[in-house]
């Protein structure tokens, strides 16, 4: 239920319980970006096809 609702009532009880609602919503929203942005932040920048390291147990792969 939001402001915008046709049984919106202005109580006190409302005012409290949506206001700490939307503040967890958007701490948690705010934590979520947070961690999307450090994480793009820390990919490498220019990864080709070609620039990957060779995975060890794969160069002997032709032996097992």
């Amino acid at each position: 239920m939001t402001p915008f609702s046709f049984e919106w009532q202005w109580n006190v009880e409302y005012i409290i319980f949506f206001g700490l609602l939307y503040t967890a919503l958007t701490i948690i929203g705010c934590g979520l970006v947070y961690c999307f942005i450090k994480t793009w932040l820390g990919l490498p920048v220019a990864e080709e096809h070609g620039d990957r390291p060779e995975i060890s147990y794969r160069a002997k792969y032709s032996e097992y």
